[in-house]
């Protein structure tokens, strides 16, 4: 499955132009484990934060002035969030970018940590500022493109509708969701 992600994920950022007032972000989309049966990396986000609080997403934020590139701000943030160490991260590519209507335009970078999910989670450091947990769940529980819906959530600026994935506890959808349904392209479901 891992031989699949690689050759599905681009090898450079595509759509890097970004609307007017957006906020460019970066997140690690964390492969972890083996290449038969890989699990994917997810955090819920801390209750106390201004954006976002309590919902599921992947390590990562805003890209600062002194990141070089979507990848250096990406795993800065892990690092941030989560205690990643950048060293043991293989950079396989990227997926499309994912624009939120809360003003953010997120380039997702897939990174692959050659590790168990119980080795990585004994080396991983919450950071309770920005993450209330770490899941770390197989990657096949995200590949059946029927698993995902759209959905109609309540916003500051009224209702919206984004994809939701079903059956998920604490429920993924947003932003989170549209990266992680990219992958059913990458991955055909076995379904």
């Amino acid at each position: 499955m891992l031989k699949q992600i690689k050759l599905g994920v681009s090898s450079k950022m595509n759509g890097t132009a970004f609307g007017e007032g957006m906020r460019h972000a970066a997140v690690l989309c964390l492969i972890v484990g083996e290449d038969v049966a890989p699990s994917i990396l997810l955090t819920k986000r801390a209750p106390h934060l201004n954006e976002h609080a309590g919902q599921m997403s992947f390590p990562g934020g805003k890209i600062d002035s002194q990141d070089k590139s979507i990848v250096d701000a990406a795993l800065r943030e892990a690092r941030e969030e989560i205690g990643l160490t950048s060293s043991g991260v293989d950079i396989l590519g990227y997926l499309s970018p994912v624009a939120t209507s809360t003003g953010f335009y997120i380039s997702p970078v897939v990174g692959y940590l050659a590790k168990t999910p119980r080795q990585a989670m004994r080396q991983l450091i919450r950071n309770p500022a920005e993450v209330a947990s770490i899941i770390i769940s197989p990657l096949s529980l995200y590949l059946d493109p029927n698993c995902y819906c759209r959905a109609v959530y309540k916003t500051k600026t009224g209702s919206k509708t984004f994809w939701e994935i079903k059956n998920t506890n604490p429920v993924v959808w947003g932003a989170t969701a549209a990266i992680l349904r990219q992958f059913c392209a990458i991955v055909p479901s076995k379904n």
